[in-house]
């Protein structure tokens, strides 16, 4: 837990003086705000460490950090899907993806070593459930964000490459919305993933007997099993919150096709418009090659969209 706690403050401390810079303020306002961040978190983990403000502290504090760097990457992106100059600097923003990345992965290990207050039911569920939503959904946001940055920085550093970035870049908003929900799948997989990998383990030394540091999570595996007069109740209780855990992947697996045949409807639309104003144009052949293409370039976004 303490291991943990400190890893966590670390990057909290790398975000804010990251954010800083990225805003544009001076170095040193940066590192006496994370000094005082840190100040703060280590006296919550180390001074109240039998309180029960420490958890929830961590996670406020992980929350608002990983909300500072999606509004960092979500302003450049913004600038790109708008068709506009992107104003900022991707290589400076290249921190903070990593420390999102790091405060994803430490927000499920704290939720692993700190789960072991809860009892028995309770303590299996969270591991059956997933990953915090909010926590992966910002996580998620800074990784489509980050993708759009890539690929735009891609087009431009080899032009043999706008072949594909132009089919996520020039299609309005709908691609990027499909990246986010794809990536908010994958992190609450993962998670899920993740927290399978501990109850396996838990359970396998119980089978071969050998506990080493995880005793009394052998016996919450064994009191829940040997008392069977209570064991479907349980086993149902803990079959349906693991089906629950699967409705957000489950909803993003139908959105994203939807968001595809949103992505066909509107640009089909767009170039009937285009065509229909064409047709009752005045212009000469000579102008109609170049209102033609105007026209049917809407069809870009129609198919494009369903590609992706």
């Amino acid at each position: 837990m303490q291991i943990a706690g400190i890893v966590y403050q670390l990057l909290v401390a790398l975000v804010v003086i990251n954010l800083v810079l990225v805003f544009g303020y001076p170095f040193v306002l940066g590192l006496v705000l994370a000094l005082v961040a840190l100040a703060v978190l280590a006296g919550v983990q180390f001074g109240l460490r039998r309180n029960q403000l420490t958890i929830p502290t961590l996670a406020v504090a992980g929350f608002l950090a990983l909300l500072g760097i999606a509004l960092a990457f979500t302003g450049p992106t913004w600038q790109i899907i708008q068709q506009q100059t992107n104003t900022g600097s991707t290589g400076q923003l290249l921190p903070l993806l990593i420390a999102a990345i790091g405060l994803y992965a430490t927000t499920l290990w704290l939720n692993t070593v700190t789960a072991s207050k809860l009892d028995t039911l309770d303590w299996l569920a969270n591991f059956l459930t997933g990953p915090t939503l909010h926590i992966s959904l910002l996580t998620a946001l800074v990784l489509a964000t980050a993708t759009v940055l890539g690929l735009d920085w891609l087009g431009t550093a080899w032009e043999s490459s706008q072949t594909i970035t132009k089919r996520f870049l020039d299609r309005g908003i709908i691609p990027p919305a499909t990246l986010l929900l794809f990536f908010w799948g994958i992190l609450i997989l993962l998670g899920k993933w993740w927290n399978s990998l501990y109850v396996r383990q838990v359970i396998a030394k119980w089978e071969n007997r050998s506990f080493g540091g995880v005793q009394n999570n052998v016996d919450r595996i064994h009191s829940l099993i040997y008392q069977k007069d209570k064991l479907d109740d349980r086993l149902g209780y803990l079959w349906n919150r693991h089906e629950q855990s699967f409705l957000i992947p489950r909803y993003i697996s139908w959105a994203v096709p939807v968001l595809g045949f949103i992505g066909t409807v509107l640009g089909i639309s767009l170039a009937a418009d285009g065509i229909r104003s064409l047709i009752g144009s005045e212009s000469g052949l000579s102008g109609l090659s170049g209102e033609l293409g105007i026209a049917i370039a809407p069809l870009g976004i129609a198919f494009d969209t369903t590609l992706i």
